[in-house]
């Protein structure tokens, strides 16, 4: 999926650039991520403002995830091509324009094509914050968890001022401020170096587009599938049934700002915690953490179940790939780029399952089952030879 030649580009200049780069990638990123990180949370209880149903809620929530899973290699081949600097500010504008499409249309056809061209520039962007991130390769990992602690400041501020102003303005019309904020991260784009100093190494033959996974790919599949899909799409349902509409958006946006300022706590420190002390314990106890959750907002416990699995979120989020890491020393970057695609593959399946479901059932019920089944990839994963001989 990701070309390793792309990702093991060289330092763009000395390590003062290199780090000035890296905090302009990602900041574009970070910018960028403001109206998907924002339609989430407006989407699902303003489907009718936005002229379509329950289930096409679903299948768009999905669209820019699927998009992205089998487009990595095209875009690695594309940055390969024009280089990194020009794909950053081609996803900057391309990301500038579905955010604003959010404000502008309506309907599924038009929407679906926002979310495409967004899924499309997000992989993009993802990919060159990840070239710069790697240009460093003394300290990568570090520069990695720098990386996707900024990468969580635009999503932050989208939750909460942007659920915030979502009351206001309106829930497609606050889109259109969004999109006029990401303008600042092409700017940022623009500020990057223009050439690298010496040509990118050979890249590698690109992975299958679908991956065989392996049983830790099944757990975070099993994750991206309950928490980026059916969480995010369920809770402020979930709130909505018991507060106002327009406090409900407010109220959901704060769980998922409260996700982001975990991770941005967690993901410099993940590097630390499974050299220090083990990548085993850490990712075992928040997976049973994550099944907690999900069965306490099976069971009505929404507040509590909530903040679970926020908690478990931030933290999974950076043990599982250093558990990867761990168990493939000879092929870290296709075996991350497999469960990323696992990741992102039931991320998208959440959704676009949960909109045709719902109709039938509660989410309450989806969250119970759920929790049996994370309960299930954990206790396999457990009793994987691999994982107790490393």
């Amino acid at each position: 999926m990701v070309k390793a030649g792309f990702l093991n580009a060289p330092s763009h200049a000395s390590k003062d650039k290199s780090w000035r780069s890296l905090w302009l990638s990602s900041g574009a990123l970070s910018l960028a991520l403001l109206g998907d990180a924002l339609i989430y949370i407006v989407l699902p209880v303003n489907a009718e403002a936005f002229g379509v149903g329950l289930a096409w809620v679903g299948i768009l929530l999905a669209a820019n995830r699927i998009v992205r899973t089998f487009s990595y290699g095209m875009i690695a081949v594309l940055g390969e091509r024009i280089g990194i600097r020009n794909l950053c500010i081609l996803a900057t504008v391309t990301a500038i324009v579905s955010t604003a499409m959010y404000g502008l249309v309506a309907g599924w056809a038009a929407l679906l094509v926002a979310r495409i061209l967004w899924g499309l520039s997000y992989g993009a962007l993802l990919l060159a914050a990840l070239g710069y991130a790697a240009s460093d390769r003394a300290r990568t990992g570090s520069r990695v968890g720098v990386s996707r602690a900024i990468e969580q400041v635009g999503p932050l501020l989208a939750l909460t001022v942007g659920a915030w102003l979502a009351g206001i303005v309106g829930p497609q019309e606050v889109f259109l401020y969004l999109a006029l904020v990401s303008c600042i991260g092409a700017l940022f784009a623009l500020k990057l170096p223009r050439r690298i100093d010496k040509p990118p190494t050979p890249r590698a033959d690109l992975p299958s587009a679908l991956p065989k996974p392996d049983r830790l790919d099944i757990l975070i599949f099993w994750m991206g599938f309950s928490i980026d899909g059916v969480f995010t799409m369920t809770v402020t349902i979930m709130l909505a049934e018991h507060i106002v509409l327009e406090m409900a958006m407010l109220l959901g946006g704060l769980f998922f700002a409260g996700r982001r300022v975990i991770e941005m706590v967690a993901a410099p420190l993940s590097g630390y915690i499974a050299d220090r002390f083990g990548v085993r314990t850490p990712l075992t106890a928040t997976s049973f953490l994550l099944v907690i959750g999900l069965g306490l907002v099976g069971l009505g416990w929404l507040y509590t179940g909530a903040l679970a699995i926020v908690l478990a979120r931030g933290a999974l989020g950076t043990l599982i790939p250093a558990a990867v890491a761990l168990f493939a020393p000879d092929a870290v970057l296709q075996s991350l780029a497999r469960n990323q695609t696992w990741r992102d593959i039931g991320a998208a399946m959440g959704p676009l399952t949960t909109g045709f479901v719902l109709g039938s059932t509660t989410p309450e019920n989806l969250h119970r089952v759920l929790a049996m089944i994370v309960l299930a990839s954990l206790l396999w994963l457990l009793a994987w030879p691999t994982w107790r001989s490393r």
